[in-house]
């Protein structure tokens, strides 16, 4: 199956979770549910946009200036109402609430204070709209300010808080079950001894699900051996897991038994091979209501599936409008030469930006990547300086 088929299969059968209710303290990242309207406007009372004097209505004459009578302050914060009679001014600070009968704001570098008057030039009164924000100009109580499949920044919950949200709807974490295959494998390095090694994958699984938004739930190494593979299958509970996912036993070799334990469990394959690299020896299908993905065993391969496939799925579960990688282009800075085509491959990336342009390169041995290149089946190769297509990471913000 090629990557956009398998890609729209996965997206057919991903159903968002339920929801709860959480409060805006720990909402960031989460994703919405629903609309959220504005409970109070924004701003929520006339307030002055600057420091100076608030007029009320009054009367000029010809002279290059009038004189008000000044009566009290008004700080911001201050909740006191007053009135302000015709033809007098009171100081005001930014942020303070216009008081009734107030018409106009003057900055202070306008005005001359003469005691407890304040004189203000005449040119300076024709611009009365200036320095005052009405009552709900910004927002007004009811207006939607955040819609449904949003993954929640510190802009929206400052914005949120401040139009009186304070609890909100949001999809459910998917719970993921996750465990690595192979008999060579062990957790921890108190358990090693020669020919064995630590399940690197475990972590970088844990991880990268965390990214996603989603709760990992690591259900431990499993070796190779029919009878340990149909007992992880059965301990598979639908109802507790959205999600499970496996590394190794994928390949053609004799210990290679996730498929059988998968069929043998009742699970239902959609896919079995992809033409994709890395990547080709993988699985999809359900069991029961549980979406299960077996995935190669090396490292590479695990980043690049769980990028193009299965954090979009994990995504579109908590009702992200947008849960597959975004694609940019980007020049690419070295030349590539493919030994092998006809399929299409995910390499590795590092991006950045030189000279005014988006620059991408394959990472090196040791390097992390930060983006995953395109090489489409049809090539043999590609030459410093084109544009080729880039998949950013699949993860939901400020997740760690």
């Amino acid at each position: 199956m090629n990557y956009t088929t398998c890609q729209l299969a996965i997206a057919q059968l991903t159903s968002t979770t339920d929801h709860e209710c959480v409060p805006l303290a720990k909402a960031l990242s989460r994703v919405t549910a629903r609309d959220i309207a504005a409970r109070i406007p924004q701003p929520e009372f006339n307030q002055s946009l600057r420091d100076g004097f608030v007029l009320a209505d009054y009367t000029t004459g010809t002279d290059e200036y009038t004189d008000f009578p000044v009566r009290g302050m008004i700080q911001a914060g201050s909740t006191e109402t007053m009135y302000l009679a015709e033809g007098h001014a009171c100081r005001i600070m930014t942020g303070g609430m216009i008081p009734d009968g107030g018409v106009q704001v003057v900055q202070q570098e306008d005005c001359l204070r003469l005691h407890d008057m304040v004189r203000v030039p005449t040119h300076v009164l024709r611009h009365k709209s200036l320095f005052i924000q009405e009552q709900g100009t910004g927002i007004t109580a009811g207006d939607t300010v955040i819609n449904k499949g949003i993954a929640l920044l510190p802009e929206h919950t400052s914005l949120l808080a401040a139009v009186g949200v304070e609890e909100i709807d949001v999809f459910r974490k998917p719970r993921i079950g996750f465990f690595c295959t192979g008999s060579e494998l062990v957790d921890a390095e108190k358990d090693l001894r020669p020919g064995l090694k630590i399940s690197s994958n475990r972590y970088l699984l844990e991880g990268l699900i965390r990214q996603c938004g989603a709760e990992p739930h690591y259900l431990g190494t499993v070796g190779d051996s029919v009878a340990e593979m149909t007992e992880i299958f059965r301990q598979i509970d639908n109802n507790v897991f959205d999600i499970v996912i496996s590394t190794g036993g994928m390949g053609p070799g004799k210990y290679d038994l996730i498929e059988k334990g998968f069929d043998d469990a009742g699970g239902k394959t959609i896919y079995n091979r992809l033409n994709l690299r890395p990547g080709k020896d993988s699985l999809f299908g359900t069991l029961n209501r549980t979406l299960f993905f077996g995935l190669p065993g090396p490292p590479t391969a695990v980043r690049a599936l769980m990028n193009a496939l299965v954090g979009p799925a994990v995504l579109k579960m908590q009702g992200l409008n947008t849960p597959f990688p975004r694609t940019i282009q980007a020049h690419l800075q070295n030349s590539i030469s493919l030994k092998r085509h006809g399929v299409m491959q995910l390499w590795g990336g590092v991006l950045s930006f030189q000279d005014g342009f988006c620059k991408v390169r394959a990472t090196d041995k040791k390097e992390h990547s930060s983006c995953y290149i395109v090489l489409a089946p049809e090539r043999t190769g590609y030459l410093a300086g084109e544009l080729i297509e880039v998949h950013l990471p699949s993860r939901l913000p400020l997740q760690l």
